[in-house]
This record gives structure tokens, sequence and C-alpha cells, in this order.
């Protein structure tokens, strides 16, 4: 299960974030910027992009089994409590690859001063499309038999 939650969240950092990514330094490269340094830059962003997602890896596991649990019990959200170490990390995967991908989306709620509870919602049917594109088997991923 765990090579399996890796292999997705690698898809989605290369084919959905890091694109996301190369557009933005597009966009905001100036006409003077020279091709080779776009590169450089995209280059360099995807790095850091696939580093950030080896260490939330587990906690992007862990979030994708909650919120599947969530919804094998009839719920379509799990709620993430920032005050909780477990919950911070798991909300902090799930929006960083989920939410920024559009296959999640996210409400926050303040509890206190600067904390909050975040609401993912995940959408299975692209997450699902997802998965099949990466020959990731999703049900694997969630702990399900299939």
């Amino acid at each position: 299960m765990a090579d399996e939650s890796r292999k997705l969240l690698r898809y989605i950092v290369r084919n959905l974030i890091a694109r996301q990514e190369a557009v933005d330094i597009e966009a905001d490269a100036t006409a003077v910027d020279r091709g080779a340094e776009i590169e450089a830059d995209q280059r360099r962003a995807l790095r850091e992009e696939e580093q950030r997602a080896e260490e939330l890896s587990d906690a992007f596991r862990d979030g994708l089994l909650r919120a599947g649990a969530a919804r094998r019990a009839g719920g379509n959200a799990i709620s993430l409590d920032d005050r909780k170490d477990v919950d911070n990390r798991q909300a902090d995967a799930l929006i960083q690859f989920l939410v920024r991908a559009d296959l999640a989306s996210s409400t926050t709620r303040e509890t206190e001063r600067y904390r909050y509870i975040y609401t993912i919602s995940v959408d299975w049917d692209a997450l699902t499309r997802v998965a099949r594109e990466a020959k990731v088997d999703l049900a694997d991923v969630l702990g399900q038999q299939g």
C-alpha cells in the first residue's frame, strides 16, 4: 500500500503540480529571462515539490486512508485540527497535493487565534481517474480489498 500511495503522489507531483508550477514560472518570467533560466527555475521547482512530497508521503497516505474510511462510512469530508500534529501534517499533505491539483477542496474554520480546522473533501471521481492514469490501484492505496 505504501508503494502505491507514493507512486500516486509522485505522479500527482510530476504531472499536475509541476505542470502548474511550470506555467506559473513562465507567466512570471520577464521578457529578459532566457529559456535556460526559465527551465532551470522549473527544474528547481520540481525538485522542491518532490522533496516536499517525500517529507509528507506518510501523512499523504494516512490522510487518504482517513478520507477513504470516512467515505465508506457515508461521509463526504474529513476534518483535521491543526492543533494536533498528526492532523496538521495530513492537512498539509492533502492540501499541498490534492487541493492544489484540483483533486479535493478544503475549507477552514478558525478555532482560536491562528488555529484552524481544515475540512477536506476529496473529488473521488477525479482522483480515481488520476490513479488510473498513474497505473495505481486506488483500492490498494485506500486499504480496501479489491
